[in-house]
């Protein structure tokens, strides 16, 4: 699995996009990320995979104080990107993702065929 970093073809000039910070571990039947987006909801939160590419995004909704007009800003986030290139040796249709606490896990599991097998020794 390699990472691919926001290139400003995936992004609009406009936008203000933070990479978020993710740890990756590996068993012998998945990866597992987990990805920090604090701001995001459930609902402005979306996973897809296509072809070898799988991209995240995230839309932080500030809300703005009523009545009030924004004077400055360090930055007017806009929420997070991130796409990672995987290999074929993921199982397009056994990807899972739960989201709390401001945290994605995202659990790609292996193809059969790439999981370490044990052979059973005969005697004989």
């Amino acid at each position: 699995m390699a990472e691919n970093r926001m290139t400003d073809t995936a992004r609009k000039a406009d936008e203000c996009l933070m990479v978020p910070l993710t740890d990756i571990y590996e068993s012998p039947d998945s990866y597992t990320l987990k990805m920090e987006m604090p701001g995001v909801t459930k609902e402005n939160l979306e996973v897809i995979i296509e072809h070898n590419n799988l991209e995240v995004k995230g839309r932080v909704a500030l809300a703005d104080p009523e009545g009030k007009e924004l004077k400055y800003s360090e930055c007017a986030m806009d929420g997070y990107y991130r796409r990672f290139t995987v290999g074929n040796d993921i199982d397009r249709n056994k990807i899972s993702a739960t989201f709390e606490n401001g945290v994605l896990t995202l659990v790609l599991n292996k193809q059969e065929e790439v999981k370490p097998k044990k052979i059973q020794i005969n005697v004989g």
